[in-house]
């Protein structure tokens, strides 16, 4: 969602003060005229350096296998077609990051690309904020957050001739911020519709990364939960049985007895639980054999290895108050055909302070989107206290609301 219209000139004028101003013995950063988000972006920078010098370039080669390794080479033709022409017409530059900071990609005219590389902003250069300071992507990759920056605001002083706006771009799966798309150049890259541009090409490549991929190797060690078409451990289908043990050995990393996990699968356990349990554990470690490295041991039964689930990215991101990412992650099929108390009990306990921190902070669109999943009238009657009075969805939502608590 796009923020408050930004007063350029007053930024710039703010950011030539600060500029003044830094280092100046009675004066702290935190006291900077700067905007909020930029001069927090300064304190990070400065952290690591006390001078912003031009940034590191990866020699051909290394760009190579960096793009080779990288998911982002799947989405690059998405911004190619959606943003590059009409960028080059612009005689801007549009640069797409990896979640290091390294440009992997920038494209423009023959021009435009010349002069950039003058200051370092080219394919291979390192352009987080510990290398080169304040920068739209850098800024973006650092709070996974749309962000713009202009002029002055960049710490690096030969930047300082170019604008710039940035959006995260995040695996449509976990969450996870994997890079950054980038506009650069003159006024134009920070114009009112330049960060719904970006936005829009970034929910189109997003799109892209759920399509299978040719060529591109699953995580073997993320447990998938949130498929359609099944639960997956990297790219190996596997049983609901067999999810649901991997979902409950993943959330006890010191191990379960045979008897904790009878309890924690069935929901009315018989004389032959634990006969089944050791069979499943059987038929478990032949999937896993497939995983080089992933073995899990017996009494207690316990994985060898740094297995990361949905569910438990989902909470990871709980605790960081991050929001967004949760939501991202939360699918009302996470592991729903499970009868498992165990695995109920991380369900109900995941949705609970999703929905608890979802009616705290959340933003409109989110309340309405996860009082839809949940069918949650309370998420939804907070979705209406923050919609615009005007808001054509409005009544659409009472008519939810009410056919909920019919």
């Amino acid at each position: 969602m796009s923020g408050p219209a930004i007063n350029w000139t007053d930024a710039s004028r703010q950011a030539l003060q600060a500029r003044e101003l830094l280092g100046a013995p009675d004066t702290g950063l935190g006291d900077l005229p700067l905007r909020h988000d930029v001069r927090e972006s300064w304190k990070r920078s400065l952290a690591h350096a006390s001078a912003v010098e031009q940034p590191a370039v990866l020699s051909n080669e290394r760009l190579r296998l960096e793009r080779e390794r990288s998911e982002l080479q799947r989405i690059w033709p998405v911004f190619e077609k959606l943003l590059v022409p009409a960028a080059t017409d612009a005689n801007l530059l549009v640069a797409l990051a990896d979640a290091g900071g390294t440009l992997l990609w920038v494209a423009g005219s023959n021009g435009a690309l010349s002069q950039a590389e003058g200051v370092g902003f080219m394919a291979g250069a390192d352009w987080a904020e510990r290398s080169v300071g304040t920068s739209a992507p850098g800024m973006a990759l650092a709070t996974g957050s749309g962000s713009q920056v202009s002029g002055a605001e960049h710490l690096y002083e030969r930047a300082q001739q170019y604008s710039c706006s940035a959006v995260p771009i995040r695996n449509p799966r976990t969450g996870q911020v994997i890079g950054a798309i980038d506009l650069t150049g003159g006024p134009d890259a920070i114009a009112t519709h330049s960060m719904p541009l970006l936005q829009a090409a970034v929910m189109a490549a997003e799109t892209q990364l759920l399509l299978p991929g040719v060529g591109v190797v699953a995580d073997p060690d993320y447990l998938d939960l949130g498929r359609c078409d099944g639960v997956y451990l990297g790219s190996l289908p596997i049983s609901l049985r067999h999810a649901e043990i991997l979902t409950l050995l993943a959330q006890h990393r010191d191990g379960m007895n045979t008897a904790r996990l009878v309890e924690e699968l069935f929901e009315r356990p018989d004389a032959a639980a634990e006969g089944t349990v050791r069979a499943e554990m059987v038929r478990l470690r032949k999937v896993l054999a497939e995983l080089p490295g992933r073995t899990l041991t017996s009494r207690p039964y316990r994985l060898q290895w740094a297995l990361q689930t949905t569910l438990g990215r989902l909470w990871d991101a709980l605790e960081l108050g991050d929001l967004e990412a949760a939501l991202q992650l939360y699918s009302p099929g996470l592991l729903v055909r499970s009868q498992a108390p165990g695995v109920l009990m991380l369900r109900h306990r995941t949705e609970a302070a999703l929905r608890e921190m979802a009616l705290d902070r959340g933003r409109p669109q989110q309340l309405l989107n996860l009082g839809r999943q949940l069918a949650d009238a309370d998420l939804l009657r907070a979705a209406l206290r923050e919609l615009p009075a005007d808001s054509p969805a409005r009544s659409l939502i009472v008519a939810e609301v009410q056919e909920l608590e019919a």
